[in-house]
């Protein structure tokens, strides 16, 4: 009995101790949507103003891009790969970060249209 219990802490020790590993290298739920956040709002510059007015590959632009992002946020390419997958295998909680992703991109459009001033007429 007592070596069964001594095997069964042992497992549970040691796979705290993996998790705990495995939680250093995922970014966490509010830096995930910040990253992600920038990442879809860098695309979103490049398709529409970089693109047009070269003749450059698409997909180096986008990479050019995307590592200015991860280079703000201080986080390497292979960390965000690891969490993207991590939070794609639980559906739920990637659709809470893109949630909030999205609700940041509307608050902050709302922001701006609330700080422009009206055209006087003259």
């Amino acid at each position: 009995m007592r070596f069964t219990f001594f095997l069964f802490f042992i497992v549970i020790v040691v796979s705290c101790n993996n998790l705990s590993k495995q939680g250093e290298e995922i970014l966490n739920e509010d830096k995930m949507a910040a990253v992600i956040y920038d990442v879809l709002l860098a695309e979103s510059f490049a398709e529409s103003y970089l693109m047009k007015d070269t003749m450059k590959n698409k997909d180096s632009i986008l990479k050019i891009e995307m590592d200015k992002v991860l280079k703000v946020h201080s986080i390497s390419s292979q960390t965000f790969a690891k969490s993207y997958l991590f939070y794609k295998s639980n559906p739920l909680t990637l659709e809470h970060i893109l949630d909030s992703a999205n609700e940041r991109a509307v608050r902050e459009r709302t922001d701006v249209f609330l700080k422009r001033t009206p055209i006087k007429k003259r």
